[in-house]
């Protein structure tokens, strides 16, 4: 995993549209955020459990509250993606996401920027 500045992350943390925070005595298990333009393009991001809270629904209960803020706040039509750690797609196959590429669509691409990239 790539690490951040903490002045780069508290951008992007307060860029967020909608985020989701699950605690458990006091301390975070679970959590999930949506980015995007608010309307008719969202990305869900990190979304995260604890290792040892895996398996409990708290994943579930993440995704449904990042879901629900989308259907509430999002034209008819968005569009909303992610980026599935491998061996997690079943998972959000359950929300109606669909593996790339399929039929209609091509394979999802990404990119990160390092220092070459702003020469």
């Amino acid at each position: 995993m790539k690490s951040f500045k903490e002045q780069d992350v508290k951008k992007a943390l307060d860029h967020t549209l909608f985020s989701v925070v699950v605690t458990r005595d006091g301390q975070p298990v679970g959590i999930g955020r949506v980015v995007g333009d608010g309307c008719v393009a969202f990305f869900i991001k990190d979304v995260v459990v604890i290792p040892e809270m895996q398996g409990q629904g708290i994943g579930f209960k993440v995704m449904e509250e990042l879901m629900g803020y989308i259907r509430r706040e999002g034209a008819a039509n968005a569009y909303v993606g992610l980026m599935a750690s491998k061996g997690k797609e079943g998972f959000y196959k359950k929300f109606g996401f669909h593996v790339r590429p399929c039929d209609n669509e091509g394979s999802g691409m990404t990119q990160y920027m390092d220092e070459r990239t702003y020469q």
